[in-house]
């Protein structure tokens, strides 16, 4: 007498051979409908993904440091959204500082109303985490509206800033992996980040600037192709440019990542948070570029704007 045994049912859908590549995929997706928006120049709509990029990033990093209050998380959200939108729908309050001075004020008046739940550090952390990371992310709408600033630009060229922005963060991380992987041997900072390597920062670093160079050649094929121009004009001195300038962005890049990691270590966290499964948290995926875009946008307004 046989048995029948019934064998599982498969659920339907699409699967994934673990978390991390669905994620990446997901990421991808949204990266290039992302892209779409800025060469299309929707504002609105590259305004209201960064605030809420923005806004999740601030969150984890204050629940980071253990806070739970809601009352102060959702304060930090609230200004962090508002300045990021402000800037994307050109209504950027004026004397910013007096904002901030009065932002910082509320924010320690609670360390004295709700001393059992809100300690100091965690209201220094709210005001840093939200400021800085919504001038970071406001960084992006900036340089994708750098023609606003200058008759000098076109929106051509703020397409490739912001391109410019993400290819010198994530092809240096990935670079630096990869070569680190098969050739390190020199820990760079073991006690932070065990698995980087001095030999794969410089792989990232070099690889990053020659294909950034590429890229840059790519993007005036392209823009002569379909609108007869090319980005930041016709000069061949830009080539020129843009190898220093990729190994800056990459070297910061690094340190932001560098830092981040140095938050997760002192709180003993792994990730930020589980939103991206396999990858963490926003912080986890974006800890570079929010040091590469503020970055990229001084160095656009300091250097480059007559």
């Amino acid at each position: 007498m046989f048995m029948n045994s019934k064998s599982p049912k498969k659920k339907k859908g699409i699967h994934f051979k673990n978390e991390r590549t669905g994620s990446t995929i997901i990421i991808c997706t949204v990266l290039v409908f992302f892209m779409i928006a800025v060469m299309m120049n929707l504002t609105p709509v590259i305004s209201l993904v960064m605030a809420a990029l923005s806004a999740a990033a601030c969150a984890e990093v204050i629940k980071a440091v253990g806070s739970r209050s809601k009352l102060l998380i959702g304060l930090a959200v609230a200004a962090d959204m508002g300045y990021v939108l402000s800037v994307g729908f050109a209504a950027e309050p004026k004397n910013i500082g007096v904002w901030l001075s009065l932002y910082a004020i509320v924010l320690l008046s609670l360390t004295v109303f709700d001393h059992k739940k809100i300690t100091f550090i965690h209201a220094m952390t709210a005001f840093f985490s939200s400021a800085a990371l919504s001038y970071a992310f406001s960084c992006l709408i900036r340089l994708n509206g750098i023609y606003l600033l200058s008759d000098q630009f076109i929106h051509y060229d703020g397409i490739y800033l912001v391109a410019l922005g993400f290819a010198c963060a994530w092809l240096t991380d990935s670079f630096a992996y990869l070569v680190g992987k098969r050739f390190g041997k020199h820990k760079m900072c073991p006690e932070i980040s065990p698995k980087k390597t001095i030999e794969g920062a410089v792989g990232g670093v070099v690889i990053a600037a020659l294909l950034n160079v590429f890229i840059l050649f790519c993007f005036d094929l392209i823009g002569m192709h379909f609108w007869q121009q090319q980005v930041f004009g016709d000069s061949s001195m830009k080539y020129l440019y843009i190898i220093p300038i990729s190994v800056v962005l990459s070297c910061v890049s690094m340190v932001g990542d560098l830092a981040a990691s140095v938050l997760k270590r002192n709180v003993g966290i792994k990730d930020f948070s589980n939103i991206l499964p396999g990858h963490g948290g926003i912080m986890d995926r974006f800890d570079s570029w929010s040091f590469v875009f503020p970055v990229l946008y001084a160095i656009v307004r300091l250097f480059f704007v007559k």
